[in-house]
């Protein structure tokens, strides 16, 4: 997605900046069940003055260009996470680039300002705590792992050359 991230797109901002919308299809599951990683598509539309909570804002990093959405407002900076993510981000105004106005699914385009769609983000954004706890055991799991293999170990590395064998 914008690799949820938009990849590298070298004139993803020149665009933005030339014609006011850019149009991309997210790569990357963070804003699953929302986005689907692939399929669906957004509209990125140029922003200026301060986010709201539950925009969805693509902004920058030093690697790529990420879609997610705001949590919560400060005067220096936004809380932002993925609907799909445990994690949160902290992003200042100077690294968003755009904001998301709509997206695809299907044939239907659905605009962030649809009452439908903003019972959806509101009631994401109050379950959000319950995506942790679904994430939390394949988290431990995942660093009990690395802490006996090591970090770059990977857990399906032992079924591919197992299924080799087998083979």
């Amino acid at each position: 997605m914008i690799s949820d991230h938009i990849t590298a797109y070298e004139n993803f901002e020149e665009m933005l900046d030339k014609e006011g919308w850019y149009i991309t299809t997210p790569r990357g599951v963070s804003m699953f069940p929302m986005l689907r990683d692939g399929v669906d598509q957004i509209l990125v539309k140029k922003h200026s003055g301060r986010l709201k909570p539950y925009d969805v804002p693509v902004y920058r990093t030093p690697q790529k260009y990420i879609v997610h959405r705001v949590l919560e407002v400060h005067p220096d900076h936004y809380v932002i996470r993925g609907d799909n993510c445990v994690t949160k981000e902290y992003v200042r105004d100077s690294q968003i680039v755009g904001i998301m106005t709509g997206f695809w699914r299907g044939d239907r385009f659905i605009e962030t300002t649809d009452p439908k769609y903003l019972r959806y983000a509101h009631f994401w954004v109050a379950i959000n705590p319950l995506v942790r706890l679904f994430h939390l055991p394949r988290m431990v799991a995942a660093r009990i792992f690395h802490l006996i293999f090591g970090k770059d170990a990977h857990p399906l590395a032992y079924l591919k050359d197992r299924r080799k064998t087998c083979l």
